[in-house]
Order: C-alpha cells, then sequence, then structure tokens
C-alpha cells in the first residue's frame, strides 16, 4: 500500500494494479491475465487508409480527352467505353429536338429525359420523353474496378 498518502510504495513493495486513484490508468503491461496482448482502443470507428491504386487515365470514346474521374463517367452507347458525362449530356442535346419550355435533364441510372418545368421554374417539372443513354441492366468491364473500391468506402 501507500506510505502516507504521498502516492509512493512501501519499501521493498511495488505499486497496486488496477486503478490507483481518480484517473485510472494503472501499470499494466499490454497483455491480459492470460498473456493475450491488449486491442489497442485508440484507433476504434476511425478506417485505414487502403492505398489507392493509380489508374491510368481513360480517354474519352467522343472527345479523346483523358477521363481522371471515372465515378462520373457514363458507358458509350455503342461501344460501352467510358465518356464524359458533359459529351454525353451535349450529344444528346444535339440530338434530341426540344420544345420551347423544355430542356434536358440526367434522371439517373443511364437515362436522360426531356423535360418541362411546371410554371417556368426549376423546381416541379414533367418528363415528356425519357432517353436511355446506357443499355439497361449491362455491366462494363471498367466499372467492376471502380465499384470494388467504392463498396470499401
Amino acid at each position: 500500500m501507500n506510505d502516507n498518502n504521498t502516492g509512493k510504495p512501501k519499501e521493498g513493495g511495488k505499486k497496486p494494479l488496477g486503478r490507483p486513484g481518480r484517473h485510472g490508468g494503472g501499470s499494466r503491461s499490454h497483455a491480459s491475465a492470460q498473456g493475450k496482448p491488449q486491442r489497442d482502443s485508440s484507433l476504434l470507428g476511425i478506417r485505414k487508409e487502403d492505398p489507392k491504386k493509380v489508374s491510368p487515365a481513360v480517354d474519352c470514346s467522343i472527345c479523346t480527352q483523358p477521363i481522371f474521374d471515372l465515378t462520373g463517367a457514363l458507358a458509350d452507347r455503342e461501344s460501352g467505353l467510358p465518356v464524359h458525362f458533359d459529351c454525353a449530356l451535349e450529344k444528346v442535346v444535339m440530338a434530341e429536338p426540344l420544345g420551347p419550355k423544355e430542356k434536358i435533364v440526367y434522371l439517373g441510372a443511364g437515362c436522360f429525359a426531356a423535360v418541362e418545368y411546371k410554371n417556368g421554374n426549376d423546381g416541379a417539372f414533367v418528363v415528356k420523353r425519357r432517353i436511355r443513354w446506357e443499355k439497361e441492366g449491362e455491366k462494363q468491364a471498367w466499372r467492376k474496378d471502380i465499384s470494388s473500391y467504392i463498396t470499401k468506402i
């Protein structure tokens, strides 16, 4: 035990294990009584950063410029190769005749639409025509690499 509340052990004795005061702690090693190492809880809940694979930039099959972020790319209608979203949107706008109040928007899942906004504002709208850009249900090989990385996030 302690000698006169000084916090120092009695002569010839060791400090007791456990909680020697108000703040806990103690002088235990990192091994428990059975010899198993204690788990370091200082990093619980923090994901370790997986090293990102540096993949070479892929060229857009429409404009031939490099695509640096494949997560925002779409598959080309004919070849299935990656294209810039903006290149695909530009192609749809050029090919689709629009009415006076219509605009082209991206609905998701490889589908654009010609829409007409109600009351002329950019709030609620009515879909006039759906424009399928990517083939429905078709998985591109270049997406498999990025999808495995996205699921780890």
